[in-house]
């Protein structure tokens, strides 16, 4: 969320709109069957508060048939000779504005797996399922953030509610002042000129809380005279050890996941590493950036994995169109087959990734809100206190109370985006409680099983990733990560993929102070890196090398920097980047 609040239009448009992607197949399977039993006309009456488990068990019940119905639809039933970029596009152009770019990216890679899937399965029953059980994470994704919304337009709008009382009191005074006086001092019209743009502006909050419950009873089909929440907390949503990283999610996605199943009975059995191993040879920015210090807060990190996730999901669907150009059966189909296999199984551990970076980068959004919202408190205690106000006085006190309300609407927006993220990591890893006979059941009995299902899952599958990381080191499996410099060489077979202008375009480089050449697992290797690159690149003889450590996941790295202008590092870096070598500006 780097510069608006994002899912502005609401989390339906957002979920729903990956069902509403261009897509294509041949007719095979076109009908799905629909199961009348799952999807109730008559809604179960709420009795209590709704939490959030409720309201994911309702907008699941409620939706899923139609959601999976449609979804079946658009992917078998569109034009066969549609190009996949095509698709990718119309998802990225689609009617969600202010999204982060991970949020599109992950909606991409979705899509793709989800293509793929149904193009690499003949079962008729498994994809009818695949496709349930798809539709019912992304209709409970929505009622994450539809929860939250609601919640916190709930409890705002009598607040607003309060504020437009005592304002329009306020105004209508000032209005009827000028009737009877003809005018108005100068003081009083400007200070009524601020209270009708202030009350133009509340009104309009007022409006989009209006529609946030509006939502809420649209998805969980729920009266608003039921509507009672509970959203203090997610349970364990908001609970997240970041002991708990990419890698063990990855893990368990590929011992959990259906696609992985599919391509054990038909090709082969993937291990995460040689998974882990194809994406960074393939696409390796992002591991250097994890080493050479960046985050998901910069702006460098977020687009050379929107980059990644994009390439691998465009990799994907192309490869699709090929599998379905060749003769089944034939040499070039199994080659293709084997090509689609390796590109899903690379994007299903890029899904995890980028669902893990959307948690840290709402948490680093969240503090950074957070932070505003306390200077724009503390403003306020300070202009409450002020004796006999001036025009200009109140009318930034008023301002300052608007401003607080968006603050606080970007935060609680901004933890419902986290939960959403957090629930579909656990998705990706795997964890999906939805079947056809869950949804069955009443309200109450899918709520408790999704909130016992998640928190049971979780817990096995953390301790089982734990026991295989303590049995099996995973980066070792293959030999292809021993020897101090791993990394460099397999990176030597990435740089195709990557813009070499990219580091010099980001804001982050603007004011840089240090252009950092490499990271090694030795200082020796460091050193003999810029005995190399000084005596090949005259630019680097006025600098002198620093080599410093750094700890990255518990592994210690030697960073190769040099300090100076920033124009001059960035000279130094066009130089090396025009010749292929890493240089990056910070």
């Amino acid at each position: 969320m780097k510069n608006s609040v994002k899912f502005r239009f609401g989390a339906i448009l957002a979920l729903m709109a990956l069902a509403a992607c261009s897509v294509n197949k041949e007719n095979k399977n076109s009908e799905m069957n629909a199961d009348t039993l799952i999807f109730a006309t008559n809604p179960e009456s709420v009795k209590g508060k709704l939490d959030v488990y409720t309201t994911m068990a309702r907008a699941t019940k409620y939706n899923v048939d139609a959601a999976s119905q449609g979804l079946a639809k658009k992917i078998y039933n569109q034009n066969p000779n549609l190009n996949p970029k095509e698709i990718i596009n119309n998802i990225k152009n689609s009617d969600v504005n202010d999204q982060s770019r991970l949020f599109a990216a992950s909606r991409v890679l979705e899509f793709a797996v989800i293509y793929a899937v149904a193009n690499l399965e003949d079962n008729a029953q498994f994809i009818d399922n695949y496709l349930y059980g798809k539709s019912a994470q992304h209709l409970a994704s929505a009622a994450i953030k539809v929860h939250q919304d609601a919640w916190f337009a709930n409890r705002k709008l009598k607040e607003i509610a309060r504020l437009v009382r005592t304002k329009k009191k306020k105004a209508d005074e000032l209005k009827n002042k000028m009737n009877r006086n003809g005018t108005l001092s100068s003081e009083d019209l400007k200070y009524k000129k601020s209270l009708d743009v202030a009350l133009l502006k509340l009104g309009e909050f007022q409006q989009s809380f209006a529609m946030n419950i509006a939502e809420y009873e649209q998805l969980t089909k729920v009266l608003p005279k039921e509507i009672k929440l509970e959203g203090r907390r997610f349970y364990e949503l908001e609970d997240f050890d970041e002991n708990y990283n990419i890698e063990v999610f990855q893990e368990a996605a590929v011992r959990n996941r259906n696609e992985f199943a599919i391509a054990k009975e038909k090709i082969k059995n993937y291990s995460v590493g040689e998974v882990r191993h194809n994406v960074l040879r393939e696409y390796p920015l992002t591991k250097r950036l994890d080493i050479n210090g960046f985050e998901i807060e910069d702006d460098i990190y977020e687009q050379a994995l929107y980059d990644k996730a994009l390439s691998i999901a465009d990799k994907l669907l192309n490869d699709v169109r090929e599998l379905r150009q060749s003769k089944k059966g034939s040499e070039a189909w199994r080659v293709n087959q084997r090509m689609v296999f390796d590109d899903l199984s690379a994007a299903i551990l890029i899904q995890v990734e980028v669902s893990y970076r959307l948690v840290e980068q709402s948490d680093a959004d969240y503090e950074a809100n957070e932070r505003e919202i306390a200077k724009v408190r503390n403003a306020i205690k300070k202009q409450e206190k002020i004796y006999r106000a001036s025009a200009d006085e109140k009318i930034s006190l008023l301002n300052d109370k608007i401003s607080l309300i968006a603050l606080e609407q970007k935060s609680a927006q901004i933890k419902a985006e986290r939960a959403m993220a957090l629930r579909n990591l656990y998705f990706n890893a795997g964890l999906s409680p939805f079947s056809k006979a869950l949804m069955r059941g009443k309200i109450n009995d899918i709520t408790v099983s999704l909130r016992e299902a998640f928190n049971h899952d979780l817990v096995e599958m953390l301790s089982s990733v734990t026991m295989q990381m303590k049995s099996r080191p995973v980066l070792e499996q293959n030999g292809w990560a021993k020897g101090d410099n791993w990394l460099e060489e397999v990176v030597k077979d990435g740089y195709k993929y990557r813009n070499t202008r990219t580091p010099l375009k980001r804001g982050a480089s603007q004011n840089a102070r240090l252009a950092q050449l490499g990271a090694y697992r030795s200082y020796d290797s460091a050193m003999a890196d810029w005995k190399k690159l000084s005596s090949r690149f005259d630019v680097l003889e006025k600098y002198k090398p620093k080599i410093e450590e750094a700890f990255v996941n518990g592994k210690k790295w030697y960073r190769l920097r040099v300090y100076g202008l920033s124009d001059e590092l960035k000279i130094v870096c066009n130089q090396l980047i025009d010749s292929y070598f890493e240089c990056l500006l910070q």
